[in-house]
């Protein structure tokens, strides 16, 4: 999806702001956002992808909004999305009447979701790239989801390591998770001339992991 959220490559947005000694948290609030966006709160069938809603907000909200006060506002769109609360709900601070579907989550079951993980590999098809190989990125603007820089594409690179099988990110244009399709992925190192022109250092390069679907021979 091509978005302000993508914001790699992008000129004049002002300069990073680096706080020495910065706390996790910088108030008590952020890290109750960060626990409700760790929870399964949407069933399977009503999920959209959560980079999805990220990536559907309004421009000038997107850059207005703090981290974690944008990821609560993710959090609320998804909810009233699935038709887990309502509006009215959320603004009388008050559950209506009437039962309620089963819980997703148990206290008892907290601890697990919160632990850090990482990406499980899965089996897929042999790879199409080898490491050496010349490839380009695709030069494709799809509708949903996406993981692939807008700044790479059409530039070609190389293949440095095979990263294994994982399953492919991108989505429908509603933000729905494709059927399950283990892919490549691959780290491809592209100098930074060919990203970013003649004005870039020569010996500079940038290494992206990208899906084997996101790939060319080069």
């Amino acid at each position: 999806m091509n978005g302000i959220h993508d914001m790699g490559g992008m000129q004049n947005m002002g300069p990073i702001v680096y706080e020495q000694n910065e706390p996790t948290f910088h108030e008590p609030w952020e890290g109750r956002v960060w626990a409700l966006a760790a929870l399964p709160l949407v069933p399977p069938s009503r999920r959209r992808l959560f980079r999805y809603e990220h990536e559907i907000l309004p421009p000038a909200q997107y850059l207005r909004l703090s981290y974690y006060a944008r990821t609560f506002t993710v959090l609320i769109n998804h909810l009233l999305f699935s038709k887990i609360v309502s509006a009215a709900e959320l603004e009388s601070g008050r559950a209506a009447p009437g039962p309620k579907a089963t819980p997703l989550i148990t206290p008892a079951m907290v601890d697990v979701i919160a632990r850090p993980r990482t990406p499980q590999q899965i089996a897929g098809s042999a790879p199409r790239f080898r490491v050496g190989q010349s490839v380009r990125a695709r030069n494709m603007n799809p509708v949903g989801h996406t993981r692939l820089p807008r700044y790479t594409r059409g530039k070609r690179g190389t293949i440095v390591r095979d990263e294994g099988v994982l399953n492919f990110p991108d989505t429908d244009p509603e933000g729905f998770s494709l059927d399950v399709s283990p892919k490549h992925v691959y780290t491809v190192r592209f100098s930074a001339r060919e990203l970013w022109g003649e004005q870039a250092a020569p010996l500079d390069t940038v290494n992206v992991s990208l899906w084997e679907d996101y790939l060319e021979r080069g």
